[in-house]
């Protein structure tokens, strides 16, 4: 029996999800399944069917809990940056695309044992649209971004979600508005609701300033261990801050939190950035 088009490209996109730590490897792929529809191939049934039996790429087995963390949002939002922080403690200024899904083991020491987050960067962009669901499969925990300083970041978000929700049924998701250390910041915390209107957990983060740096896993643990009183017990070693939001600004960011939230919730059709 033969695979030709629809099957490969069907097949390529589980195959991507086997291939994430690899970035040449990517680039080649991601090549060669841009041109499919110029070309004529197939595949043997022994490949497709090695291809279906894989589960999740090669990960380091270890002998505590490991969740698959996806995190998704438009390219540009701080994502990388995010996990970066976390991974090295550094933070990272340039900004180069993730070019397909990058994944980083994220541990944390909770009073409770120690816990890992297999976290599945996801590309952003919309020419890597197509293979998003390959890497969505097995998630079991998720954190949708978006910039706080550009509103179509935000306005994307409803499409982020529906996407991972298709694949992803009944698990946890926090949403983070990123960057609310810039002082014009575009989305306002009374625009934002389309996590009440979902029912997800909202935070807003400052990878720059590490503001509520650890509040979107710490949520996601308890979420995932059953356990509210779950707490970590060791701080990561972050860099410096590279800018400092001080106590004022973070009252402030509070308390817009806590107004928008007494707010009615507006029609689906009637959010606006007035």
């Amino acid at each position: 029996m033969i695979f030709y088009e629809k099957d490969l490209s069907h097949w390529i996109r589980f195959f991507f999800v086997f291939v994430g730590s690899n970035r040449i490897l990517r680039s080649l792929l991601f090549k060669y399944h841009s041109s499919l529809p110029h070309r004529r191939a197939s595949l043997s049934l022994s490949i497709s069917n090695s291809i279906k039996q894989m589960a999740l790429p090669n990960q380091q087995t270890v002998d505590y809990p490991s969740f698959k963390l996806v995190l998704v949002g438009d390219g540009g939002t701080g994502k990388t940056t995010f996990v970066k922080r976390h991974l090295t403690g550094e933070f990272e200024k340039k900004y180069e695309p993730t070019i397909g899904v990058e994944v980083h083991p994220l541990d944390f020491f909770t009073n409770c044992g120690k816990i890992r987050f297999y976290c599945w960067d996801t590309a952003g962009q919309e020419k890597f649209g197509g293979l998003r669901d390959g890497y969505y499969i097995h998630g079991q925990c998720a954190i949708i971004m978006f910039d706080v300083t550009a509103r179509l970041t935000y306005k994307n978000v409803p499409t982020w979600h529906r996407d991972l929700c298709r694949v992803c049924e009944n698990i946890p998701i926090v949403l983070c508005g990123n960057k609310v250390d810039v002082k014009n910041r575009q989305v306002k915390a009374k625009q934002v609701t389309f996590h009440r209107k979902k029912n997800l957990q909202y935070y807003e983060i400052s990878a720059k300033s590490n503001y509520n740096f650890e509040k979107p896993f710490l949520y996601l643990a308890r979420k995932l261990a059953g356990d509210p009183n779950l707490h970590f017990v060791e701080s990561p070693a972050l860099a410096p801050p590279e800018v400092h939001i001080d106590l004022t600004a973070q009252l402030q960011h509070e308390a817009e939190l806590a107004a928008a939230a007494s707010q009615p919730l507006p029609d689906d059709d009637d959010e606006s950035f007035d």
